[in-house]
């Protein structure tokens, strides 16, 4: 599919809950699509207002790679031939990587295209491969992991799915709060108006007791105070969402006890709810 410019994230969120699909099957293959939009303008005001929401002094925070993507990532999901629903769909790990600076005064080019597909335990995890180019050179790279709930999966494991290894939080470096309107004002900078984030009211009918934070907004903010921290831009970020981050929310960021560079953020009961890695 080719694009010269994206629809918005609100239009791509209308379609996918206006047309319903029946959702994948266990046994059902997830087409291998891929989608090329020719020219982005990044609104410099835009990013400003998201800079300033989550505290990151980067021209170009890694994080916000997603927020240019994900219009390109709904819009892919929701062609009629593809059986994944953006409704309750998970994202589940993302990895970004800085391979060149990005010259915000000139439109960028986007490709999302789909590759793995693991089964997990009552679903299935594809990924979307998302790069961001100018003048033919691929300045980033970024995968998102989503999961998906499919018809007919057992109710049993996969044998080939790994337990996720263990984190082992070291020296605390921030407490990190999350407040209750934290969903509600990063919707308003990144576009994403999904309920499950605004209200718990909103949440409820999709299974959360409360609202929950965007997964990429959490990323940001610990990806932020890290670069803070260190006085260095990103250069690569990985994360895996384990738990939600339910509003409002008292947590607490570690350095990982093994790993200088690794990271994970713990509620307040000292559950894990996510942890990545930070290069800089």
């Amino acid at each position: 599919m080719h694009l010269d410019t994206l629809p918005s994230l609100a239009r791509e969120y209308w379609q996918a809950f206006a047309h319903s699909k029946p959702g994948l099957a266990f046994d059902q293959a997830i087409p291998r699509h891929t989608l090329h939009v020719a020219a982005l303008r990044i609104d410099s005001q835009a990013l400003a207002r998201y800079r300033a929401f989550v505290g990151s002094s980067e021209a170009l925070p890694l994080a916000y790679a997603y927020v240019l993507a994900q219009p390109a990532h709904f819009h892919l999901i929701n062609q009629p031939d593809f059986p994944v629903r953006c409704v309750g769909l998970v994202h589940a790990e993302n990895h970004t990587r800085r391979l060149g600076d990005v010259d915000l005064s000139q439109p960028i080019a986007l490709s999302v295209s789909v590759s793995g597909d693991r089964v997990r335990r009552r679903g299935r995890e594809f990924t979307l491969r998302t790069l961001i180019q100018q003048h033919g050179q691929t300045l980033i790279e970024m995968d998102s992991g989503c999961f998906t709930r499919v018809r007919g999966a057992p109710r049993a494991g996969s044998a080939s799915e790994a337990a996720p290894a263990a984190v082992h939080a070291g020296e605390r470096i921030a407490q990190l709060r999350f407040a209750a309107h934290f969903g509600r004002r990063y919707a308003r900078v990144s576009g994403d108006y999904n309920p499950i984030h605004l209200a718990g009211w909103l949440a409820r009918p999709f299974g959360f007791r409360r609202a929950i934070a965007h997964g990429v907004g959490s990323m940001a903010r610990i990806d932020a105070e890290l670069g803070r921290l260190s006085g260095n831009a990103t250069r690569e970020l990985t994360i895996r969402f384990r738990r939600p981050v339910e509003l409002p929310c008292e947590t607490s960021l570690h350095r990982c006890a093994d790993d200088t560079d690794a990271y994970v953020l713990l509620d307040a009961q000292g559950r894990e709810l996510l942890s990545g890695v930070r290069t800089s």
